[in-house]
């Protein structure tokens, strides 16, 4: 038993050293096999139970090869960008089929051979034929279900995405290995790009020193201004002013203050008796001009208090509302008055000389103090007598004439002051006066306008705070006409203004025969052959829209679906520049929703595009746009003593665009999907964005995302496996993002033809790991990982192999000598 035991044994020898001798016949040949983990045998004992004390059962020997997949190899630089290698644990994910998921098959292995080039698809494939998987990067949508995808690469976000070829975003979850959630890097598909705007940061010191702003000093400090440029999603650059205005200590805001309907920016004339000045508003709904006052009747300017006085009941607060722009001409009695004046309070009307005693102005029957302004000259008369609809002077005469517009003023503790016209001049001093009609213009008519205007090819361009609140809101109409053929093709034409389901639709009329009428509540006449440019056409609709009588029903009977805006409340602005009609909302003013897809060509805005309520949601071409309400009304920032900022309340951009770009707002299909612009001015109580010290206005730094159009020049891979696209406009955008797989024993793989591995119960399954994280390797471009064979090593091994292999052999030899022996001996 013992010699044949031996003689097996040495054949188990044979066949243990043959396996060994194998494993380094594939270690030499593979010692330039990139990511090659070198092949050991190790050997265990064949062992025959013992069933006699004087007697050895041989067994012999038991060859175990194992893989070194765990061990490092050496990292050899490379010329190739798409040559990665691993330093540490794991392995690249790859498979069989560059896309699995729509072919059904392919096979999902590992490797570390990372010799990856392009193939004729543009996908990376190795020299093994496997494709590198991995999750392709898109800047966030702000989606909630993009948040556990989502990644910061250089200050921006991205979300691990793609888009379904239903328009669908998938994202894709980082756990799982399958085709739905793992994709092939191709090159070819990225193409050129153009990135839009998602982020701008900006940081400058705003003088501690100057001055609340005052526009109507030329030497006035607190403005500064700085131009910002932006990309949309078509690579168009876009400028936009930030203008930073000082408002009160400490604080500023985001807004400039100009005298925006170019009124007449100084104090009345006085005057006491005018008949010839004549006050009209433009823009009727008619079309044309409307005068709020009769011909001929008697005026009076007073300086103080901006007040233009006349004949009661010659106007009221319909004929001429708070807010309304409108001119004063042909005065002759003060050529100074002739201008365009803002009303700045309703028109009010005194009370009647007798029946004031509960209004308190004049004091009745008679007063120790009242003054008497005429022409500008205040006079204090002590002995005073009122009768009915009379005025006793005692023993002093102001030497008043008929049609005199005076203001009388008590000064014994009334509230108020009077504006009266003198009717008749009795004997001396004695005169008939009857209350007058007045309202103040404003002498310092400069608007606040709140926020950034939009810029070219935008439709409205909203400021918002970082929760969204509406801080300012801005929009415009660029009508296109440029000549008589162009503003005759807007004959028809109609865009309308709605504010709570109520809308005011404004109609383009060449013929100068249509009137006012339901879907025609304000007409634009354009039959004057001298309207030739868009010019003419945002002047007249400007004239038109910022003319209160228009938006209620009071006083345009035609808005049978009832008012748009109520008279003395607040209108957003409107004024014409060049052929660019401004709209800037107020505090206060409604949310106005614009549609002129009925302009066409006409207006530029006619393309103004919206995402859609969908799930996915698509940018599509709707034509209107909404000037926001503001339910921001704070102050821009507010500034500790130390000059970091206390408050802050901007913090994004939302733009309309109407030039073909996708629209930079919030999505509304309750995803949360949202693409305004993030604008960063620093934090609270920190010196990071806006300060306010000392010194000059000063940009610290200003920086913003996003490209024009450039086209694919290659890639580099980041140490993350961040996979950058490089373009020739310098721009660099990650566009995909290779994971690291780990295993508890990656020496229990099984291994696969083109050096690769596929996973077994004794390795234990896969973790996913971002490169160069939570213990997995990082990735190095450029280079590729040299196989782990030490050929002197496996020389050295060979020998004592070979003497392995001649000693079992001898064994066996020398057991048939002896089994040779046991036969002769029958002999």
């Amino acid at each position: 038993m013992s010699l044949y035991g031996a003689l097996f044994s040495g054949v188990s020898g044979l066949a243990s050293q043959s396996s060994a001798m194998g494993a380094i016949s594939d270690n030499i040949t593979n010692v330039n096999t990139i990511g090659y983990k070198g092949a050991q045998v190790n050997f265990q004992t064949l062992v025959t139970k013992q069933v006699s004390l004087t007697s050895y059962s041989p067994g012999g020997v038991q060859s175990k090869p194992r893989n070194s997949i765990d061990v490092q190899g050496l990292l050899q630089a490379s010329s190739s960008s798409t040559d990665l290698s691993l330093s540490g644990q794991g392995m690249f994910v790859v498979n069989t089929d560059p896309n699995p998921a729509v072919s059904g098959s392919g096979m999902f292995a590992y490797t570390r051979a990372g010799s990856f080039k392009v193939d004729k698809e543009g996908y990376l494939q190795n020299v093994s034929g496997f494709f590198l998987q991995g999750w392709p990067l898109a800047p966030t949508n702000n989606n909630n279900l993009a948040k556990p995808t989502e990644t910061t690469i250089d200050g921006n976000t991205y979300m691990k995405a793609y888009k379904n070829l239903d328009g669908t975003t998938h994202y894709c979850n980082q756990n799982i290995i399958n085709p739905d959630e793992m994709k092939s890097l191709n090159l070819k598909t990225i193409g050129g790009t153009a990135d839009q705007t998602t982020q701008i940061k900006m940081g400058a010191n705003l003088p501690a020193g100057d001055t609340v702003y005052d526009p109507s000093s030329t030497a006035s400090t607190g403005l500064h201004q700085t131009s910002v440029l932006m990309y949309d999603s078509l690579g168009s650059t876009h400028n936009f002013n930030i203008n930073w205005m000082k408002t009160n200590a400490n604080t500023w805001d985001v807004q400039n203050k100009t005298n925006y309907f170019g009124a007449t920016p100084t104090s009345l004339t006085d005057t006491s008796v005018e008949t010839a000045a004549t006050l009209s508003i433009k823009g009727a709904s008619t079309g044309g001009t409307t005068a709020t006052v009769a011909t001929g009747t008697t005026m009076g300017f007073f300086s103080s208090g901006g007040v233009i006085a006349m004949t009661g009941g010659a106007i009221t607060t319909s004929t001429l509302p708070l807010g309304a722009v409108f001119e004063v001409a042909g005065a002759t009695a003060s050529a100074a008055n002739i201008g365009t004046y803002v009303v700045k309070t309703g028109v009010l009307t005194s009370t009647a000389i007798g029946a004031v005693a509960a209004a308190g102005v004049p004091a009745a029957p008679s007063d120790t103090s009242v003054t008497v302004t005429k022409n500008g000259t205040a006079t204090n008369y002590s002995t005073i007598t009122y009768g009915a609809g009379t005025i006793n002077f005692g023993g002093t005469d102001p030497a008043l004439s008929v049609n005199d517009i005076i203001k009388i003023t008590d000064n014994n503790g009334a509230t108020g002051s009077g504006y009266y016209k003198v009717t008749v001049a009795g004997a001396a001093p004695s005169y008939t006066i009857t209350p007058c009609s007045y309202m103040a213009v404003d002498t310092q008519p400069y608007e606040a306008q709140r926020g950034v205007p939009a810029p070219t090819g935008a439709a409205v361009m909203d400021t918002y705070d970082t929760t969204g609140n509406v801080y300012g809101s801005q929009g415009r109409l660029d009508f296109t006409a440029s000549s008589r053929t162009d503003v005759l093709a807007m004959e028809g034409k109609t865009m309308s203004f709605t504010v709570a389901g109520e809308s005011l639709t404004v109609y383009f009329d060449t013929t100068g025969t249509v009137v006012p009428a339901v879907g025609k509540e304000v007409i634009i006449n354009l039959s004057n052959t001298n309207y030739t440019s868009g010019s003419d056409v945002a002047t007249l609709v400007a004239n038109a829209l910022r003319n209160p009588r228009n938006w209620d029903v009071t006083t345009n009977a035609v808005l049978t679906g009832g008012t748009v805006v109520t008279l003395g409340t607040t209108l957003p602005l409107f004024r014409a520049n060049g052929g660019t009609l401004e709209m800037v909302q107020q505090i206060n003013g409604p949310a106005t929703t614009v549609n002129v897809s009925g302009l066409g060509t006409a207006c530029t805005q006619s393309q103004s595009r919206q995402w859609s309520s969908a799930i996915p949601s698509v940018d599509t071409i709707t034509g209107t746009f909404v000037l926001n309400a503001l339910n921001q009304t704070a102050s821009a920032m507010i500034f500790n003593g130390d000059g970091t900022p206390q408050t802050v309340n901007v913090g994004k951009f939302g733009v309309v665009w109407a030039n073909g770009a996708q629209s930079m707002t919030l999505v509304p299909n309750g995803t949360g999907a949202d693409t305004r612009i993030n604008w960063f001015v620093g934090n609270t109580s920190q010196s990071d964005g806006m300060t306010q010290l000392g010194g000059n206005y000063q940009l610290a730094y200003m920086t913003q995302n996003g490209s024009k159009f450039g086209n694919f020049s290659g890639v580099s891979v980041g140490s993350d496996g961040v996979v950058t696209a490089l373009f020739d406009n310098g721009v660099r955008r990650p566009v995909f993002q290779v994971p690291v797989a780990t295993f508890t024993n990656p020496n229990g793989l099984e291994s696969l033809t083109g050096n690769s591995w596929i996973e077994t119960n004794v390795s234990g399954s896969y973790t996913l790991r971002q490169a160069n994280n939570a213990g997995a390797g990082g990735i190095n471009s450029a280079s590729l990982e040299a196989s782990t064979v030490d050929i002197g090593a496996e020389f050295t091994t060979m020998i004592v192999t070979q003497r392995a292999y001649s000693a079992a052999a001898k064994i066996i030899t020398t057991a048939d000598q002896m089994l040779d022996e046991l036969v002769q001996i029958k002999r």
